[in-house]
Formats: structure tokens, C-alpha cells, sequence
């Protein structure tokens, strides 16, 4: 069986230009930054305001009545974007949320901040984000061409690792001068900024649309589709690997160490630092260093990743930074290379739908794999437990790798 290819001979509607010099993607990336921007000053602003009703436990109510609509919804929107122009569900998606902060404002100003008004307000986010997401990752796919996702991926996970460490202390400043006016007005400020950018956003490619007898019948032949395309479904373990085995290890793993060697809160603050320096580092390498075979230059890298976090658990201060520099680095470099291979190579009229899989996956696994991290700690170490993700994350590294059709997904006009 000859191994897939990710090229294409369908000619643009318009030609264009080198991903470098395409003012139109590269100002959708920036956009998706600012907007990123307001959304963490608006999930600061509704704990900080949910915390100052009540109690914690009202701030994690509010911040789940975002999350389960999304996940709960996520796989239809995966369907909807499958059928319909990806570019106008988001332009609408971000319409609507306008709508919703300028509703939202309206309410504040008459009744004042309440419970009922966060919960609602983060209710309707949850359902407008579970149309978005899968749609925002179907677009690129009609924008550039194929060989040059990966780097679009890089770009667009540079910015928004750069807008998620700007948004969240802006947030903080702008509830202290301006209070929740100011987060609603600055969030819907970002979305208005998006939007405007998507009107100018016009699709090079078409895109093939899922034409079933309905909804259901569509989500059926999604999950046929992963069943049946052995290197698409190895795509997505891949990826949700990277949030089932490393996040454990880096959010609980690494705070739990600081705790038990004493290495204190700015020692853990650098071990963060660390491994988020790395990662964009890794993030800068994958835009200027495109490869042509990107799945094996991945599991190359991520197999690397693995026995870094296994040894994370051993060792002194100095030994657990340079691994933190190597899983930011690593994960820098893998994350945008899997993202376009994935973008390039899922079916046409499956890209909804395959997203939105990957998106549920981790929005599942990631908490449970949280708590199941702890429980191991408590019973075995934290050492045993940190070098246990880390061995299962390499065998799954290793599994993969033995998948021929995902191992040698190619993308044209990119270095070997």
C-alpha cells in the first residue's frame, strides 16, 4: 500500500502568495491572538467575580458552565462545520458573542453582577466555542497550501501561547481599574476585532462538505471514517497523548517535586518558565524548519520528550530544569508539526468532525488522567508515578511508530 501524500491538484480560486508575505492569514493569526487576549481576561474577571460572590466552588461551577456545554456540543459542531463554509461559523460564532457581552453589559448595568448572570453568560460562550473550534480548524486547510500548515500551525500556537501569558495578568489589571464593565467591554472589544478580520478572510480552496441524510447519520460516518483510516485515528491518539502523559507530569508531577525537595514557589516558577521558554523556542524552529515527512519527525521528538519526563522524577534542581527546557522544546517543535500533517492529510469533509474528536478527547482524558496522577503519588511516590506517565507516553511513541500510513505522511515542498 503506497503511503499517504498530502498534495493536492485542485488550482486555487486565487493564488497565493508565500505564507511569509500573506497579509490575510497572517492577519487571521494575529486577530485569533487579540481575541485569545480577551478570553483570558474574561475567564480571569468571571472567577475573580465569581470568588467575590461566594465562594470557590461558585468560581468552578462558572468556569464548568463554560466547558460542559462545549464538550457536550463539541461533536455537533464538529457536523455543522462539515456541511457548512467553515470561515462564515466562525465569523457568526463571533457575532453572536458580541452579542452575548453586549447583553451581558446591559444586565450588570440594570441588576449588578450575579450568579445567575456569570453561569448564563458562560453557558452561551460554551455553545458559540463548540461551533468555533472545529471550524477553526477546518479553515486553514483553504487558505494555504498544504505544505505550509505546519508552519501556519507554528505561527498560530506562537501567538497564542504569547496572548495566553499577556491576557491573564492584563485581566488582573483591568478587573482591578475597571471591574467587570472592563472585562466585558475589553472581551467584546476582541471578539468585534476577530470578526471584522474574518470579513476580509476569503477561502482559496473549496472545501469538500458532508452531504448525509442528517446530523446523525454525518456524526455516524465520522466515526466510521476514524475507524476505518488507520492513519488519521493514529493522528489523534498522538495528540491527545500530549495532554493524557505530559500534562500530569508538568502541572502536578513538577509541583509536587518542588513540594518534597523544597525547591519553593519561585523554584517552581522557573521550572514553568522552563518549559514554557522551550516550547516556544521549539514553536519558533518548527515555523523556520518545515519537514517534509512531519509525523516521524514528531515521534522522533516526542519519543525524546517521553524519557525526558520519566526522568523528571530523579535527580537534583538543575537536572529537573534542563528536562523541562527539553519537554517545552520538544513539544514546541512536535505540536505544530502534528497539527498540519493532521490538517493536511483528514479528509476533506471529515475535518470538523475529526477536530472536534481531538477536542473532547482531551477536554475527557486530561482530568481524569489529572486525578489519576495524584491517586498513583499517594500510593506509590511521586518519583515511581512521574517515570510511570513518562515509560507509558514512550510506548505509545513507540506503537505509533510502527503505524507505516501515519509514520509516512508527507508534505510537499517542505525539507527533509
Amino acid at each position: 500500500m503506497s503511503s499517504p501524500t498530502a498534495t493536492s491538484t485542485r488550482k486555487p480560486a486565487v493564488e497565493p502568495p508565500p505564507l511569509r508575505r500573506d497579509r490575510t492569514v497572517l492577519g487571521w493569526a494575529l486577530g485569533e491572538a487579540v481575541s485569545s487576549i480577551g478570553d483570558q481576561i474574561w475567564l480571569v474577571a468571571l472567577a475573580y467575580a465569581a470568588v467575590q460572590l461566594g465562594s470557590p466552588a461558585l468560581a468552578g461551577v462558572v468556569l464548568a458552565s463554560i466547558a460542559l456545554p462545549r464538550a457536550g456540543l463539541m461533536l455537533l459542531g464538529g457536523v455543522v462545520t462539515d456541511r457548512f463554509e467553515a470561515r462564515e461559523l466562525m465569523l457568526w460564532s463571533n457575532v453572536l458573542r458580541v452579542l452575548i457581552l453586549l447583553g451581558a453589559l446591559v444586565a450588570y448595568e440594570a441588576w449588578g453582577v450575579s450568579a445567575a448572570l456569570l453561569i448564563t453568560v458562560g453557558v452561551l460562550f460554551g455553545v458559540a466555542d463548540a461551533f468555533y473550534r472545529p471550524a477553526s480548524q477546518a479553515l486553514p486547510r483553504q487558505l494555504v497550501r498544504k505544505e505550509e500548515l505546519s508552519r501556519l500551525a507554528g505561527i498560530r500556537q506562537l501567538l497564542i501561547r504569547i496572548a495566553m501569558l499577556v491576557g491573564a495578568p492584563v485581566g488582573g489589571l483591568v478587573m482591578t481599574l475597571f471591574g467587570l464593565r472592563g472585562a466585558i467591554i475589553a472581551d467584546a472589544v476582541s471578539f468585534a476585532v476577530i470578526a471584522v478580520v474574518l470579513v476580509q478572510v476569503r477561502p482559496r480552496w473549496a472545501r469538500e462538505r458532508a452531504h448525509g441524510g442528517s446530523l446523525w447519520a454525518d456524526m455516524r460516518a465520522g466515526f466510521g471514517y476514524l475507524a476505518r483510516t488507520s492513519h488519521v485515528r493514529s493522528l489523534v491518539i498522538a495528540l491527545s497523548g500530549l495532554n493524557v502523559f505530559v500534562s500530569p507530569v508538568v502541572v502536578v508531577g513538577v509541583a509536587l517535586r518542588a513540594d518534597q525537595e523544597g525547591w519553593n514557589a519561585a523554584g517552581l516558577g522557573l521550572l514553568t518558565g522552563a518549559i514554557g521558554a522551550g516550547a516556544g523556542l521549539g514553536t519558533l524552529l518548527a515555523i523556520v524548519w518545515p519537514q517534509r515527512r512531519p509525523v516521524l519527525a514528531a515521534l522522533f521528538l516526542l519519543a525524546a520528550q517521553a524519557v525526558a519526563l520519566a526522568l523528571a522524577g530523579a535527580g537534583g534542581y538543575a537536572m529537573t530544569l534542563v528536562l523541562m527546557v527539553v519537554v517545552g522544546l520538544t513539544a514546541g517543535l512536535a505540536s505544530p508539526m502534528l497539527a498540519g500533517a493532521f490538517q493536511s492529510t483528514v479528509g476533506e469533509k471529515y475535518l470538523g468532525r475529526t477536530s472536534a474528536v481531538v477536542s473532547i478527547t482531551d477536554s475527557a482524558l486530561a482530568p481524569l488522567t489529572l486525578t489519576a496522577f495524584g491517586l498513583l503519588a499517594a500510593q506509590l511516590g511521586v518519583s515511581v508515578t512521574i517515570a510511570a506517565y513518562g515509560l507509558a507516553f514512550l510506548l505509545l511513541i513507540l506503537f505509533l511508530g510502527t503505524q507505516r500510513e501515519a509514520r509516512d505522511v508527507r508534505l510537499t515542498g517542505a525539507r527533509e
